[in-house]
């Protein structure tokens, strides 16, 4: 039944306005906590976006622009990318019904950090459910991946204006290979774990070098803070291996101001190359963004994952902001599928197959009464996906969810 009713919404034929702007705003995913870590990336980028719609109009002038610009790439540094990577972080927690803390207002070390985790709860996790563990280290720079990704979309498919929405999308771009590019030097922290107390203390500490120290040796004697010199010769050059796999994101047309290529008389397009981790090691990825007669909105894409020694290949495709009726209506539907290590382990060989489906149709019940005002929408969808990795789907093992929110439509 779970599949019958993705299906039956992934097929559905519609048809397509490009001339408006959409605001998702998820206001429930499913599940009994805030938020996912999709609700907290579409909630801070959609309000970014609405927010710089509304101060960008034609009459802004280039002092304004100026302002604008600046004041979102010191919010983005100091604030905003590190309310949705530490809400990556605290989402794989809330999935495994773990209470803890988001503090994403840098402290006296200028770290942001989740706490209200103990030590107990964590060797648990570890011992027992090594994948979650392992993806509580990724998940920050997972939710990075995604919220970038979601931000291509916008500016490929031009719902978006480099005007608007570039200082954060250059500023998370350039904070996190920041991260990455760590792996390529020796560097040392003040922070010291014995500092704090237990509940006080980040549940991982540097995301990178713990997952990569847990991957090699989950049995070893469990400390949250793990830095370079902690890791063996083998541990280090996979680190460094991590840091130059990252330098693909810099291939990301958007990160350069590239628009869209056209590609025939009813064919614009344009691309994205993007790297983060995974629960078994780390990932490559390819999309394709077409615009076919200003009409059907496209995103296929591919990804290789990698764990210790085996790559395991996946892809998909996404149907984006179809409208019909005279945009009364609105479809999204996503299509992935994949290979990945046999229980998501870092060692293994041997794949297993997997799938997932999402779609939400959306209803207009407000509509515009001038340009300035936006539509709106009541969104309702589902999701279901077999056992497996999704970025920023909550969930590694099979999982069903019901989907609901308001979606803002403005013309551009």
């Amino acid at each position: 039944m779970k599949y019958t009713l993705s299906v039956v919404f992934f097929l559905v034929t519609i048809v397509n306005n490009a001339q408006s702007k959409y605001y998702n705003y998820n206001l429930y995913d499913g599940k009994d906590y805030l938020f996912t870590m999709s609700q907290s990336n579409d909630l801070m980028l959609n309000s970014i976006r609405y927010i710089g719609q509304e101060i960008n109009s034609s009459s802004i002038t280039k002092k304004e622009e100026k302002i604008y610009s600046t004041s979102l790439l010191i919010f983005t540094s100091l604030i905003g990318q590190a309310i949705t990577h530490e809400a990556g972080h605290q989402s794989v927690l809330s999935e495994l019904g773990i209470g803890s803390v988001n503090k994403p207002f840098l402290d006296k070390n200028f770290v942001a950090k989740v706490t209200g985790v103990s030590n107990e709860t964590l060797i648990n996790l570890r011992d027992n459910n090594l994948p979650n563990y392992i993806r509580l280290h990724t998940a920050g720079l997972e939710s990075d991946y995604a919220y970038s990704r979601k931000s291509d979309m916008y500016f490929n498919f031009n719902e978006e204006s480099y005007k608007v929405l570039y200082p954060d999308y250059l500023m998370r771009k350039l904070g996190t290979q920041l991260y990455y590019f760590t792996t390529l030097y020796n560097s040392t922290t003040r922070i010291k774990e014995e500092d704090s107390k237990e509940l006080d203390r980040d549940v991982v500490g540097n995301d990178i070098y713990g997952m990569i120290r847990h991957l090699h040796r989950p049995s070893m004697e469990f400390y949250r803070y793990t830095e370079r010199k902690d890791l063996t010769d083998e541990e280090k050059s996979y680190a460094k291996r991590i840091g130059y796999y990252s330098l693909i994101n810099f291939l990301n047309p958007n990160v350069w101001k590239l628009g869209n290529y056209k590609l025939s008389k009813d064919v614009v397009g344009n691309f994205s190359v993007n790297y983060s981790l995974a629960p078994f090691g780390y990932f490559t990825e390819q999309n394709a963004y077409l615009q076919i007669k200003d009409r059907y909105k496209l995103n296929p894409y591919f990804r290789q994952y990698f764990n210790k020694s085996y790559a395991f290949f996946a892809g998909g495709i996404a149907l984006h902001n179809y409208t019909f009726h005279d945009e009364k209506f609105i479809l999204n539907s996503t299509l992935d599928f994949w290979e990945q290590p046999k229980d998501l382990a870092f060692w293994a060989k041997e794949n297993e197959f997997g799938i997932g489906l999402k779609s939400e149709f959306a209803i207009r019940f407000s509509k515009r009464s001038n340009s300035t005002k936006p539509s709106a929408y009541f969104n309702f969808g589902m999701s279901y996906k077999t056992d497996g990795f999704i970025p920023e789907a909550p969930s590694l093992s099979e999982d069903f969810q019901i989907h609901m929110g308001i979606i803002l439509s403005l013309k551009k």
